[in-house]
Protein backbone atom coordinates (compact mmCIF):
# COMPACT_ATOMS: atom_id res chain seq x y z
CA UNK A 1 0.00 0.00 0.00
CA UNK A 2 1.45 3.20 -0.75
CA UNK A 3 1.24 6.49 0.99
CA UNK A 4 1.36 10.29 -0.30
CA UNK A 5 1.84 13.38 1.75
CA UNK A 6 -0.63 15.95 0.95
CA UNK A 7 0.65 19.15 -0.31
CA UNK A 8 -0.19 22.44 -0.12
CA UNK A 9 0.61 25.66 -1.13
CA UNK A 10 1.28 28.31 1.35
CA UNK A 11 -0.63 30.81 -0.58
CA UNK A 12 -3.08 29.78 -2.99
CA UNK A 13 -3.91 31.58 -6.13
CA UNK A 14 -6.28 33.89 -5.48
CA UNK A 15 -9.52 34.54 -8.20
CA UNK A 16 -9.56 37.14 -10.57
CA UNK A 17 -11.47 40.09 -9.21
CA UNK A 18 -15.32 40.75 -10.19
CA UNK A 19 -14.87 44.16 -9.77
CA UNK A 20 -11.98 46.92 -10.39
CA UNK A 21 -9.60 46.80 -7.37
CA UNK A 22 -8.72 50.37 -7.00
CA UNK A 23 -6.60 50.61 -3.43
CA UNK A 24 -2.87 49.47 -4.42
CA UNK A 25 -1.86 50.88 -0.68
CA UNK A 26 -4.53 48.25 1.01
CA UNK A 27 -3.47 45.48 -1.23
CA UNK A 28 0.42 46.05 -0.61
CA UNK A 29 -0.30 45.79 3.28
CA UNK A 30 -1.95 42.72 2.67
CA UNK A 31 0.82 41.28 1.00
CA UNK A 32 3.51 42.75 3.09
CA UNK A 33 1.55 40.94 6.46
CA UNK A 34 0.36 37.64 4.57
CA UNK A 35 3.79 37.21 3.51
CA UNK A 36 5.96 38.07 6.66
CA UNK A 37 7.92 40.48 5.30
CA UNK A 38 9.92 42.06 7.42
CA UNK A 39 8.65 45.45 8.87
CA UNK A 40 12.25 47.06 8.16
CA UNK A 41 11.52 46.42 4.58
CA UNK A 42 8.29 47.81 4.41
CA UNK A 43 9.20 51.29 3.58
CA UNK A 44 11.38 50.12 0.53
CA UNK A 45 8.11 47.85 -0.97
CA UNK A 46 5.86 50.54 -0.83
CA UNK A 47 8.01 53.84 -1.42
CA UNK A 48 10.45 52.80 -4.11
CA UNK A 49 8.36 50.48 -6.66
CA UNK A 50 6.04 52.68 -8.83
CA UNK A 51 3.06 51.05 -8.92
CA UNK A 52 0.08 51.52 -11.23
CA UNK A 53 -3.31 49.79 -12.93
CA UNK A 54 -3.44 49.19 -16.37
CA UNK A 55 -6.86 47.18 -17.65
CA UNK A 56 -4.86 46.72 -21.00
CA UNK A 57 -2.92 44.34 -20.14
CA UNK A 58 -3.31 40.75 -19.22
CA UNK A 59 -2.31 40.47 -15.39
CA UNK A 60 0.81 42.64 -14.27
CA UNK A 61 4.19 42.80 -15.22
CA UNK A 62 7.61 44.56 -13.75
CA UNK A 63 10.18 46.49 -15.25
CA UNK A 64 13.15 49.10 -15.14
CA UNK A 65 13.34 52.19 -15.93
CA UNK A 66 16.09 55.12 -15.40
CA UNK A 67 17.00 53.11 -12.09
CA UNK A 68 13.61 52.51 -10.61
CA UNK A 69 11.15 49.56 -10.75
CA UNK A 70 7.62 49.87 -11.82
CA UNK A 71 4.54 47.30 -11.37
CA UNK A 72 1.95 47.65 -13.80
CA UNK A 73 -1.39 45.65 -12.88
CA UNK A 74 -5.25 44.86 -14.32
CA UNK A 75 -7.01 46.08 -11.61
CA UNK A 76 -9.03 43.25 -12.13
CA UNK A 77 -5.93 41.42 -11.25
CA UNK A 78 -4.63 43.21 -7.99
CA UNK A 79 -4.23 41.08 -5.15
CA UNK A 80 -1.25 40.05 -2.88
CA UNK A 81 -0.47 37.11 -4.73
CA UNK A 82 0.29 38.74 -8.16
CA UNK A 83 2.11 41.60 -6.03
CA UNK A 84 3.83 38.88 -4.20
CA UNK A 85 5.27 37.61 -7.93
CA UNK A 86 5.93 41.01 -8.93
CA UNK A 87 7.64 42.12 -5.97
CA UNK A 88 9.85 38.68 -6.09
CA UNK A 89 10.83 40.05 -9.83
CA UNK A 90 12.12 43.29 -7.89
CA UNK A 91 13.61 41.51 -5.36
CA UNK A 92 15.46 39.05 -7.97
CA UNK A 93 16.71 42.57 -9.50
CA UNK A 94 18.51 43.51 -6.05
CA UNK A 95 20.74 40.28 -6.78
CA UNK A 96 24.31 40.71 -8.03
CA UNK A 97 24.85 38.40 -11.82
CA UNK A 98 27.06 36.34 -9.33
CA UNK A 99 24.39 35.68 -6.88
CA UNK A 100 21.68 35.03 -9.77
CA UNK A 101 23.98 32.59 -10.74
CA UNK A 102 24.06 31.04 -7.58
CA UNK A 103 20.26 31.38 -7.25
CA UNK A 104 20.38 29.13 -10.08
CA UNK A 105 22.62 26.17 -9.13
CA UNK A 106 21.10 25.86 -6.43
CA UNK A 107 17.62 25.85 -7.72
CA UNK A 108 17.97 23.67 -10.45
CA UNK A 109 18.44 20.27 -8.67
CA UNK A 110 15.69 21.65 -6.10
CA UNK A 111 13.00 21.41 -9.10
CA UNK A 112 13.29 17.84 -9.33
CA UNK A 113 14.53 16.72 -5.65
CA UNK A 114 12.08 18.72 -3.30
CA UNK A 115 9.05 17.46 -2.61
CA UNK A 116 6.90 20.82 -2.34
CA UNK A 117 8.38 22.73 -5.26
CA UNK A 118 7.69 19.51 -7.65
CA UNK A 119 3.95 19.83 -6.46
CA UNK A 120 4.06 23.56 -7.26
CA UNK A 121 5.19 22.78 -10.46
CA UNK A 122 2.85 19.91 -11.13
CA UNK A 123 -0.20 22.57 -10.45
CA UNK A 124 1.06 26.22 -11.76
CA UNK A 125 3.96 24.94 -13.97
CA UNK A 126 4.45 28.62 -15.22
CA UNK A 127 7.23 28.77 -12.88
CA UNK A 128 9.29 26.35 -15.54
CA UNK A 129 9.33 28.80 -17.75
CA UNK A 130 13.05 30.18 -16.53
CA UNK A 131 14.47 30.73 -13.81
CA UNK A 132 13.41 34.14 -13.11
CA UNK A 133 9.71 33.10 -13.37
CA UNK A 134 10.67 30.20 -11.36
CA UNK A 135 11.63 32.14 -8.27
CA UNK A 136 8.83 34.58 -8.81
CA UNK A 137 6.31 31.97 -8.41
CA UNK A 138 8.12 29.89 -5.68
CA UNK A 139 7.96 32.94 -3.64
CA UNK A 140 4.06 33.65 -4.66
CA UNK A 141 2.87 30.41 -4.13
CA UNK A 142 5.30 29.26 -0.96
CA UNK A 143 6.43 32.40 0.50
CA UNK A 144 8.44 31.53 3.94
CA UNK A 145 7.56 27.81 3.42
CA UNK A 146 10.15 27.79 0.32
CA UNK A 147 13.17 25.48 0.83
CA UNK A 148 15.69 27.59 3.41
CA UNK A 149 18.40 27.03 0.98
CA UNK A 150 16.58 29.26 -1.62
CA UNK A 151 15.63 32.25 0.66
CA UNK A 152 18.94 34.11 0.95
CA UNK A 153 17.89 35.03 -2.82
CA UNK A 154 15.11 37.03 -2.22
CA UNK A 155 16.59 40.22 -0.41
CA UNK A 156 14.03 42.36 1.63
CA UNK A 157 11.52 39.78 1.49
CA UNK A 158 12.76 37.66 4.52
Amino acid sequence: MCFFKKYTLTHPEESKNSVPVTDINAVLNTWLSNYSVPGEYWGFWKNRIDITLDESIDVACSWESDGIRHIKVNPYWLNPGVIAHEQAHNSYALLTEAEKTEFSTVYTPLKTSDPLIKYLFKVQPYGLTNDIEGHAEIYRYLGESMPAALIDYYPKLF
